[in-house]
């Protein structure tokens, strides 16, 4: 009988152990990544309804300037208009004007993406897809998740 009650109450935990593990894979994409050469840090953040890139001051005091990379949320079900503050963008899901069949990715995960330093700009992948060019010159962002130019950043050209 004790060892039935055991089995029981291993089993009982284990499940909970597995609950845990689901909770925490969910968590927030966070990265950072220093260039050797010229000591920049880029850092990649998923925020409540998009993941964005960040080039940080040379004294990393501030944001140099900032990319979008992709939404965490399907912006087609969106129901927002547009934002003029920029502010206000990184705490609202991406308007469905701007959104584009690569707006949204589902399920990314940290490992999906990969950065390419060039001397001039900064490449961001997803799944071996370009999906933010950060030119480092113009301080200007390129990105595939946008339909238009807008508040967001400058649409990717293919």
């Amino acid at each position: 009988m004790k060892i039935e009650l055991l089995s029981i109450f291993d089993g009982l935990f284990s499940v909970n152990t597995k609950e845990k593990k689901q909770e925490t894979s969910t968590a927030k994409i966070f990265m950072t990544y220093t260039h050797t050469n010229s000591g920049r840090t880029l850092m990649i953040e998923e925020e409540d309804y998009a993941v964005w890139a960040y080039l940080l001051s040379i004294d990393k005091e501030e944001i140099d300037f900032e990319g979008f990379i992709c939404a965490v949320i399907n912006p087609r079900f969106s129901d927002v208009k547009s934002y003029k503050n920029t502010r206000e963008r990184r705490d609202a899901p991406l308007p469905a004007i701007y959104a584009n069949r690569y707006s949204y990715v589902k399920n990314l995960k940290k490992k999906d993406i990969k950065i390419h330093w060039q001397e001039e700009y900064v490449t961001i992948f997803i799944k071996k897809r370009v999906y933010l060019i950060m030119d480092l010159n113009s301080k200007t962002s390129y990105s595939r998740g946008l339909a238009d130019d807008c508040d967001y950043g400058k649409r990717l050209k293919s």
